[in-house]
This record gives C-alpha cells, sequence and structure tokens, in this order.
C-alpha cells in the first residue's frame, strides 16, 4: 500500500498478513517503560531477523517518541507507543502482556497503570500502510470488552484469532 492510499482502510488480507508476523511477549518481566519496550522490541528484532545491535538505538527512538508526543500515551492500562527509523523497510509490530494483575506506571492520561503494550516501528509517520494499521488497531480496541480480551492472551495464537476476528 503506497502513502497516497492513506485514507483507504486496511484490507483483510494486509491486516491478516500483520497480525500473523506480530510477536507476542505474555511474559513481561522489566518493571520500568524502557525496560518493557526493549523486552518487545527485542521479540520484534528476533522473529525479523534484525541485527541486535540495532536494539537499543530503536528502544531509545520509541521511547522519547513516547515521552514527546501526547499521541503516544496510555490510557484504560494500554498503550500503543511508536517509533520512527529512517531506512527501516516495513512495519514491525510487537505486544507484550504482564501477567494478569502486574502492570506499571507508564503516566496514563486517565491515571491506570499499564499492562498492555504495543510497539510500532517504521520509517516514518508516513510508512505505507502505517496509519491503516493504526486505524485498524484503534478500531479493535473500542471494540466490546477488547483491552481485557488482550489482557487474558497467553500465546501468539490466542493474538491471532482475537485480532483476526476484527
Amino acid at each position: 500500500m503506497n502513502d497516497t492510499n492513506e485514507g483507504i482502510p486496511m484490507d483483510n488480507a494486509e491486516w491478516q498478513e500483520i497480525v500473523k508476523s506480530i510477536p507476542v511477549v505474555c511474559d513481561i518481566t522489566e518493571t520500568t517503560a524502557e525496560g518493557v519496550v526493549h523486552q518487545v522490541l527485542k521479540a520484534v528484532f528476533e522473529k525479523n531477523g534484525l541485527p541486535l545491535d540495532k536494539l537499543d538505538d530503536m528502544v531509545s527512538t520509541v521511547i522519547a517518541h513516547s515521552q514527546s508526543d501526547i499521541s503516544f500515551t496510555s490510557m484504560h492500562g494500554f498503550a500503543i507507543l511508536h517509533g520512527y527509523v529512517p531506512g527501516l523497510e516495513k512495519l514491525l509490530v510487537g505486544i507484550g502482556v504482564f501477567q494478569q494483575g502486574c502492570s506499571i506506571d507508564f503516566n496514563a492520561i486517565d491515571g491506570s497503570k499499564t499492562h498492555i503494550f504495543v510497539v510500532i516501528a517504521c520509517s516514518s509517520p508516513n510508512h505505507a500502510g502505517y496509519r491503516q494499521f493504526l486505524a485498524r488497531l484503534c478500531g479493535c480496541l473500542i471494540s466490546d470488552d477488547m483491552v481485557s480480551r488482550l489482557a487474558s492472551v497467553s500465546t501468539r495464537n490466542d493474538l491471532e484469532v482475537l485480532l483476526s476476528s476484527h
């Protein structure tokens, strides 16, 4: 999908392709936002065969964006974090879920603690498919009980089944 189609919704085939590529970290052990992002992005890097020597730079980029732009804040226990790295060819997405009852303070607008993290990395906010993916993800999140259903995900297959239905 190219940038000229940014107002066109993501079709099911594109959505399914991205959903199938999302690594899920269901056993977050970190206690800081930076640690969580590192743990999730490490899974993304490993799944996509990216060099781990670039991981710390990507984590720093995502954290910097999340602290500088209100659109990256969290609410209702859910955070969507973005990072832009020039030259990154594909849209990368990873999800981290704390075990039930665990969460961290991520300065959520509503004061809630965060227990689900979606980390998105791409070349820029104009990356092909980025806005469509984000719109489709947000559409899923406003569905009945989606945040609580995501919190119960314990395998990659669970996530795929849950997101594929939207």
